[in-house]
């Protein structure tokens, strides 16, 4: 029986029958035999083992274009950066940056420190 199964399997592999034609013949053999769970069980194994594997070649030509791409974005906003910074030196003497502090408290707290600092 799980002979015949394999059998069956291996056509549809191989394109020598149809899916279809597969499972009717599958469904055929369990109505004569219904041994139940170990005609399953071999059924998925054989159909886990023969999973087709993957291209690992172009996964890894598509993840090298990827990195190479995702480089070279990154070394032309490096640059684009310095060139900013640059020209910014050279019509300025001093830049500056401004930056406003952000104090991550709540009001209550900054009202205790206007206090605190009227007191000194």
């Amino acid at each position: 029986m799980v002979n015949e199964r394999m059998m069956i399997l291996e056509m549809i592999k191989d394109g020598k029958i149809s899916v279809d034609d597969g499972v009717k013949l599958l469904n055929a053999i369990n109505k004569n035999n219904s041994s139940g769970f170990g005609d399953f069980t071999s059924d998925l194994k054989y159909k886990i083992y023969n999973i087709p594997k993957p291209d690992t070649t172009k996964i890894k030509q598509n993840t090298q274009a990827f990195f190479n791409k995702t480089e070279e974005i990154f070394d032309d906003f490096t640059k684009s950066v310095r060139d900013f910074f640059n020209t910014n030196n050279n019509t300025q003497n001093n830049p500056t940056i401004n930056v406003e502090q952000v104090n991550p408290t709540n009001d209550n707290d900054n009202n205790n420190d206007d206090k605190n600092d009227n007191i000194n």
